[in-house]
């Protein structure tokens, strides 16, 4: 009689335990997982930050704050006066649609390295017995706890390897970043040039209308026939067909560079045209494939993900070998309370990771190859450029010492014999329209100029130098558009400019 009441005692006493130990993993397993929430697109709202961004937006404030103190010979930021090529760099850098979407890319794979290399979660295994004939112990109870050790040493892999895709992933948001500021200096170029044709066209117009008051006189007097008189007004009329023209692209080309720095459209920005293109070195010097290793943000990517590939190739190599797994536990049967001590570890022999293996040595040769591909094409693009730029040099230095003076010098001399009462009136003509196309070539060639230098500067890289904000720095909040600013690589004047 007793020893039943000492059997049913020590019944309870085990299922209060059992029950304790339930509730305990409960809370542990409650404890350590993460609540989903819903958060639904606001697209009105990201409309209304959209249209009410400006240069001089907090996300921009701290941004040139933090170039300015990393590049003391840098002239700040400062918009009132309208912004200039190097102050669209920097809007650029903040608010470019395309960049925004690179950081966030990035912040995948930082959060993957962040969580990289984690043990497994433990397994809880409870096994039940009932013995259906008569017994005075009729149940079997046993509670294992599935642990897995890796001591393949394969989780300290998993980290590093997390980590180099996420530095393959920074090197590409730093060739979108220079990239994006290669766009930028283009799209500049282009507008200053068309306001410049534009600046030349008008003063066409005024010259030719000047000339048209003294032709209708002489017409009127029959001193000038109809059919020269009308080559005057049919010149006028195509020149002012052309500067409607170059009006309508001028708009377009300011446009692209409020898309490029990520402005609305109708944003109060006043561009500042300082001459044709970003300001740039004169001179030019070869470049050889190892600068081009070092520098060029199309070579770094794939160095790094060359880097990527190997650590995975060495992931899968360390993969075949076993972890430990052991499962202690705790039992009852017959009345006898039992601790339980479960080994196990595979046998490489059948499978040893030989898919795995043999699919990151073939990734590994691709990304070996895509490297090599890369370097050779990049030098076939430098070279291409520079002989681009060469010529677009020689064009500019030939309009700029031959033929704009002496296109200005016979308009001058048509001139001073009209003044002496000698009117050649096609000779006049002549000599203005040759003047106004020897000023537009000359805007195009600096154009093209500057666009040869863009191209090679953008093959070539910027210079080797440390982020623009230290990795300390707080980031916004995710609603801002600047969220990912610590991932900027590049700094963002063009000081560095070949």
């Amino acid at each position: 009689m007793h020893r039943s009441f000492d059997n049913i005692a020590q019944g309870q006493s085990r299922l209060r335990l059992r029950g304790l130990s339930v509730a305990l993993l409960t809370a542990l397993v409650a404890g350590g997982c993460q609540s989903y929430e819903r958060r639904p697109l606001d697209m009105a709202g990201h409309q209304a930050a959209f249209l009410a961004r400006t240069p001089e937006s907090p996300e921009v404030r701290a941004f040139a704050e933090g170039l300015a103190a990393r590049s003391p010979g840098s002239n700040g930021f400062n918009s009132t006066d309208g912004i200039t090529c190097a102050e669209a760099e920097v809007l650029a850098l903040v608010f470019n649609a395309d960049l925004r979407l690179a950081r966030l890319r990035a912040g995948v794979t930082r959060a993957t390295a962040e969580n990289a290399g984690l043990w497994e979660d433990p397994t809880i295994g409870v096994d039940l017995t009932r013995i259906i004939e008569s017994t005075p112990e009729p149940w079997k109870v046993f509670t294992s706890v599935g642990i897995t050790i890796p001591i393949s040493g394969r989780l300290e892999i998993e980290k590093q390897r997390a980590g180099v895709e996420h530095a393959a992933e920074l090197a590409r948001v730093a060739q979108s970043e220079w990239s994006v500021r290669m766009s930028v200096r283009r799209a500049w170029t282009e507008w200053s040039a068309l306001d410049a044709q534009l600046a030349a066209t008008r003063e066409f117009l005024g010259r030719v209308d000047q000339i048209l008051t003294v032709v209708d006189k002489m017409e009127q007097a029959g001193e000038m026939a109809r059919t020269e008189a009308r080559l005057f007004r049919i010149e006028r009329a195509t020149k002012a067909a052309e500067l409607a023209v170059l009006e309508s692209r001028a708009q377009e080309a300011n446009l692209r560079l409020r898309q490029l720095m990520g402005m609305s459209p109708d944003s109060p920005l006043q561009l500042q045209a300082s001459g044709v293109g970003p300001a740039r070195a004169s001179e030019s010097r070869s470049v050889d494939a190892s600068e081009l290793e070092r520098r060029s943000p199309a070579m770094l990517v794939v160095a790094a993900e060359y880097e990527a590939a190997e650590k995975s190739l060495e992931l899968e190599v360390r993969k075949q070998y076993p972890d430990l797994h052991i499962g202690p536990g705790y039992g009852n049967e017959d009345g006898q309370n039992q601790v339980l001590l479960g080994l196990s570890v595979p046998i490489p022999i059948l499978n040893a990771n030989r898919q795995g293996i043999a699919e990151a040595r073939a990734r590994r040769e691709l990304a070996q190859a895509g490297a090599e591909t890369t370097l050779e094409q990049t030098i076939a693009a430098m070279r291409a450029a520079e002989i681009r730029l060469a010529a677009a040099t020689r064009r500019r230095h030939t309009l700029e010492t031959e033929v704009v003076p002496l296109v200005d010098a016979q308009y001058s001399d048509a001139r001073q014999v009209a003044r002496l009462g000698e009117v050649n009136t096609l000779v006049l003509l002549e000599s203005l329209t040759r003047q106004q196309e020897a000023k537009v070539g000359l805007v195009e060639a600096v154009r093209d100029e500057a666009i040869g230098a863009i191209d090679v500067d953008e093959l070539l890289g910027p210079p080797l130098l440390p982020p623009v904000l230290p990795s300390s720095t707080p980031q916004p909040s995710s609603t801002t558009p600047a969220s990912k600013l610590k991932t900027s690589t590049i700094p963002a004047t063009g000081g560095e400019s070949r």
